[in-house]
């Protein structure tokens, strides 16, 4: 039996996939079970904490209402460190398709990337391929490893991949809890880092 969980905040998207899961068998015949679900970090903590075993699949949305989920890996870690256990394979399923989002995830751990969009042979491929220790993305999204981006902090990739969902710096700044100003001042920094001389050229690379 592998144990998955899985963190969304559209509730008919948690039990069409769950309900799909459990109703199919990977390659190996094992039969899958959804031993748990959650909308938003503080109950994906929650669930993980009091869960023994710890799942061998995690399926992970990146956008968990105003919560960047991708935050919830290193709590994982931490989760993990504290009992001695082995990390859950990490699964990302988002409607996002932006090859910079795609790093993004896979530069902060996850083992695996696919589309909301994805047919289900594609989502067994995926859960095969991260469970043998491997990398999963569709080869038709340019990724490299590490990524271009790894020279930022994980606050600068934040405000990146805000910036790429067509935020202004407002937007930006209220999501985040920080000034426009500071926006500004993260921009400015990430500008040099990459290259780059305007927001333009940023959200071209």
């Amino acid at each position: 039996m592998i144990w998955i969980v899985l963190i969304d905040d559209h509730p008919l998207a948690v039990k069409g996939m769950g309900t799909w899961l459990e109703e199919c068998e990977d390659s190996r015949a094992d039969w899958f079970s959804i031993v748990g679900t959650a909308g938003n970090l503080a109950d994906a903590r929650l669930l993980l904490e009091k869960l023994d075993p710890l799942p061998e699949i995690i399926i992970l949305d990146l956008s968990l209402g105003e919560e960047d989920g991708l935050e919830f890996i290193p709590t994982l870690k931490e989760i993990c460190a504290e009992r001695n256990a082995d990390l859950p394979r990490i699964l990302i399923c988002s409607m996002h398709e932006d090859p910079f989002l795609i790093q993004r995830a896979i530069d902060a751990g996850a083992q695996g990337y696919v589309s909301k969009s994805a047919n289900s042979g594609e989502i067994i491929a995926a859960i095969d391929a991260i469970l043998a220790g491997k990398i999963y993305v569709n080869e038709k999204y340019r990724i490299q490893s590490p990524g271009p981006w790894a020279c930022l902090t994980p606050k600068e990739n934040e405000i990146v991949s805000l910036a790429r969902r067509s935020m202004n710096n407002a937007d930006i700044a209220g999501k985040m809890g920080i000034s426009i100003r500071t926006v500004e001042n993260h921009l400015a920094r990430i500008y040099v880092k990459t290259g780059v001389v305007s927001r333009r050229e940023l959200l071209d690379l």
